[in-house]
């Protein structure tokens, strides 16, 4: 469906204007920057892993307020029972990662493997091919969810104060949301296995930040619930022509050809991806099932405490969770080169880095999240302040899993996130519903704890037995001195300063000091090697001087 073309299709000299760029996109001081960001690049793949965990550390930052304020925001114009309503909807959109099939994964792998070798040709076919499948899928799903909307919407939505007519044509306006959502799959997955995490945090922070000044914008003109629907739609839209424009600028050489379907790569792109499929099926039903339970036996406010949770929880699982971002990719390279050692290694560094940040983060979040609920949301949701606690741990326990699964996707080894994944989704869809059936909305916090604390166990158990890494050893190394010292400073810090009378200024400032006396402690239990030393300095030269002063282990 992709030829090879003998001159670039979109560089400006081929368009004959030099007002424009791109063959019709306008000239700007940004555009011009974006431009030379988003080209073809030859790098090592450690300059490319350090160079996107550090974009996704950026976007991070960045984005980092924007729920802990667009929340209130929201609950303040629509409404307990209108944000529960919105969470619903919400929640089928995320589902949409249940139409990919693996197909994501699975492009991902596959387009860092033809782009080491520049087998141009192959990433061609497989690219249209790709498309091509993403496109009948967006179809399928819409079609699907057309006709069973009747029966969904009086399934899902108890409680809800807006009329069936008016739930209706907020449901037509989340299936276009939907499609757009499958279109961009393909388009991201392309960036993601160039390992152009730096292209994938400016879109995503596009989304994040559009996203949220459309719907400020749409409330306070008093589009209510429409607005909600209205923002997403509109930004969802835009991020797939950026996404479609980078790939583009990524891959000249390769350009779309819907005539160009290969039924043989059909069969290759599905052998892989519908194994990956079982693994990530049953990450989207563990983050979303509660809710739709929720929905059906306790209503629509509950589904948006625990919303309010679960995204609280699934924000701070983002900051460690940007060191994974381009492993599957970088996983894939190494093992087509054949470099064992180095992936063990990756393994290793990956499983310290992500005890270094998420430890601790979670022991503070989880031991001030009463208080922080108080002065975020006020007493009266002070519901949501045990769930936060425990969904935080539960999000981070989950996320120890990270590693390993995706070194054993790059490697083309499935069978250990198939078996854990199997029979997580089989305890979480049985447990969930027992427990929040009996219980409601605590069910569904002990119900998603209990089913991740056994699939965690079970996985690295497997990961181990798969790959005869020394994951007991590694398990220690990484995490025993940063949970000792997150304790410890935690600990001093209850008894010195209480958190229970504290504002946002002085919240800020025990939060800081926490840190500082965290990553303190860390240094002097020498958690630190020269290898880490050595790529802090890489990033930050002026560093060096730390080599002088830190003791290493």
């Amino acid at each position: 469906m992709v030829e090879e073309m003998q001159d670039d299709p979109i560089a400006p000299e081929a368009c004959g204007n030099t007002s424009t760029t791109d063959c019709g996109f306008p000239t700007s001081m940004g555009l011009v920057a974006l431009s030379k960001l988003v080209a073809p690049e030859q790098k090592s793949v450690r300059a490319k892993l350090v160079r996107n965990v550090v974009f996704s550390g950026l976007r991070t930052a960045l984005l980092w307020p924007v729920p802990f304020l667009l929340i209130p925001f929201t609950l303040g114009k629509v409404g307990t029972g209108g944000y529960g309503t919105w969470a619903v909807f919400l929640t089928l959109i995320n589902l949409t990662a249940l139409a990919d099939l693996g197909i994501g994964g699975t492009l991902t792998k596959q387009v860092a493997e033809h782009y080491a070798h520049d087998d141009f040709k192959a990433l061609s076919r497989l690219l249209n091919t790709a498309f091509i499948l993403y496109l009948a899928l967006a179809i399928v799903v819409i079609t699907v969810l057309w006709f069973g909307s009747g029966h969904l919407l009086s399934w899902m939505f108890r409680g809800s104060a807006s009329s069936p007519s008016e739930l209706l044509l907020l449901w037509h306006y989340m299936l276009v949301i939907i499609g757009l959502n499958i279109l961009s799959m393909p388009f991201y997955s392309v960036v993601t296995g160039l390992q152009r995490m730096d292209l994938s945090t400016v879109s995503g922070t596009f989304y994040t930040l559009s996203g949220a000044a459309l719907t400020i914008v749409l409330l306070l003109l008093g589009w209510g619930l429409p607005g909600l629907l209205w923002a997403s739609l509109l930004t969802t839209l835009l991020t797939l022509l950026l996404l479609t424009w980078m790939v583009r600028r990524l891959l000249p050489r390769v350009v779309l050809n819907p005539l160009d379907l290969r039924w043989v790569e059909v069969k290759g792109i599905l052998g892989f991806s519908l194994q990956l499929y079982v693994t990530q099926m049953a990450v989207v039903i563990q983050n979303q099932v509660e809710k739709l339970y929720l929905a059906r036996f306790v209503g629509v406010v509950q589904v948006g405490w625990y919303n309010i949770a679960g995204d609280v929880g699934l924000k701070m699982r983002r900051i460690p969770e940007l060191l994974l971002s381009p492993v599957i990719a970088a996983a894939s390279e190494l093992d087509a080169r054949g470099d064992e050692r180095r992936l063990e290694e990756l393994h290793h560094r990956l499983h310290k880095y992500l005890a270094f940040v998420g430890v601790p983060l979670t022991f503070y979040v989880s031991a001030i999240s009463g208080r922080f609920v108080e002065i975020w949301l006020g007493p009266q949701l002070q519901v949501v302040a045990w769930p936060l606690a425990v969904l935080v741990g539960v999000n981070f326990l989950n996320l120890m899993t990270g590693p390993g699964c995706l070194i054993l996707v790059g490697k083309g080894l499935l069978r250990p996130g198939i078996n854990s994944a199997v029979a997580g989704l089989f305890l979480n869809l049985t447990l969930s519903f027992i427990l929040i059936y009996k219980f409601g909305f605590s069910g569904a916090v002990v119900g998603i704890l209990t089913t991740i604390a056994a699939t965690s166990v079970l996985f690295l158990y497997w990961f181990y037995r798969a790959t005869g890494y020394p994951l007991g050893t590694i398990l220690r190394r990484a995490y025993l001195k940063p949970a000792a010292c997150s304790l410890a400073v935690l600990a001093i810090l209850r008894v010195v300063v209480p958190t229970s009378h504290l504002g946002w200024l002085a919240l800020s400032v025990h939060c800081l000091v926490f840190g500082v006396l965290y990553v303190l402690g860390l240094l002097g239990a020498r958690f630190f090697d020269l290898v880490d030393l050595a790529q802090v300095e890489s990033l930050l030269p002026f560093a060096s001087v730390a080599r002088r002063i830190i003791p290493a282990a």
